[in-house]
């Protein structure tokens, strides 16, 4: 009877003893992660410093997927890794430009290329206040342009519509991977996806898309004149959407990725080049 008793006092204060360590364990564990969230902090924001560094010594006249920019960064020391992605958000169709009627028709394009319903087009005009209605039962219009992609869940698109689908044996990218609320419209014909550049006319097939892409991967387009220098493409297609395309880009989408231990963070900055101001930022 005692052995048993004293078996179950060690077991209990064994019990204790064990929930103190796994206590300070788990303190320990915190304040490891906090601490390397903070040096991870510092170093994602170093990194935007020199990621700044080298999108203002570039050559701002021309813009290319060719450029340093648009390379990954990828490198590790000392038990950190880092991990840099680029991307100019010029390439992409901005969707507050539906209030402008001429550059609607692109957003238009660009929903009959991805498969979408035009209906929600005016949803977005409602949504910006553009357009009398409502769209959300929940949430009055905004009555001013979009802060981000993310705000289109609100005026009811499918998932589907905003990361990209299946329909039979085509894919459709989404809205997330052709679309932006960031940049003031014009489009880069050097770095454009072949969606976009599809959406730029109605004579913009898949084939004349194509043949743009494969040749600004030989000779980047230098002016936007340059681009009738492509096989198929002629001055009135240029002459129609001139006002909506450029060579170069001002919005760039810095995604830093930092892990230190077992510890990962993740900063997204949107940059203005030309301003040197931070759009957006959002840490992971």
């Amino acid at each position: 009877m005692i052995i048993i008793l004293v078996l179950m006092m060690f077991i209990t204060f064994s019990y204790y003893v064990i929930d103190a360590y796994s206590n300070v364990n788990s303190a320990n564990r915190m304040v490891v992660s906090i601490y390397n969230k903070q040096q991870a902090y510092y170093v994602a924001s170093s990194v935007f410093e020199a990621v700044k560094f080298l999108l203002n010594t570039d050559d701002k006249t021309v813009d290319t997927l060719t450029d340093n920019w648009a390379n990954p960064i990828t490198f590790e020391r000392e038990g950190v890794k880092v991990e840099v992605t680029i991307y100019d958000e010029n390439r992409y169709i901005n969707l507050n430009g539906v209030k402008d009627p001429s550059y609607r028709q692109i957003v238009e394009n660009l929903f009959n290329r991805l498969n979408i319903s035009p209906a929600y087009i005016d949803k977005i005009l409602v949504w910006i206040g553009k357009k009398e209605g409502s769209v959300n039962d929940n949430y009055p219009p905004k009555k001013a342009d979009l802060d981000s992609l993310y705000e289109l869940s609100l005026l009811g698109f499918r998932d589907e519509d905003l990361v990209g689908k299946m329909v039979g044996n085509n894919f459709y990218p989404g809205l997330f991977s052709t679309s932006t609320v960031y940049t003031q419209g014009r489009i880069n014909i050097n770095t454009a996806p072949l969606y976009v550049l599809m959406s730029l006319d109605p004579k913009i097939d898949q084939t004349l898309a194509t043949k743009i892409i494969e040749y600004r991967q030989k000779k980047p387009f230098k002016t936007i004149n340059d681009i009738v220098l492509v096989d198929g493409f002629n001055f009135d297609i240029l002459y129609r959407i001139q006002n909506f395309i450029d060579v170069k880009s001002d919005i760039f989408h810095i995604k830093i990725s930092v892990k230190i231990g077992d510890t990962p963070m993740e900063i997204d900055y949107i940059y203005n080049r030309n301003s040197a101001e931070v759009l957006y930022k959002e840490i992971i």
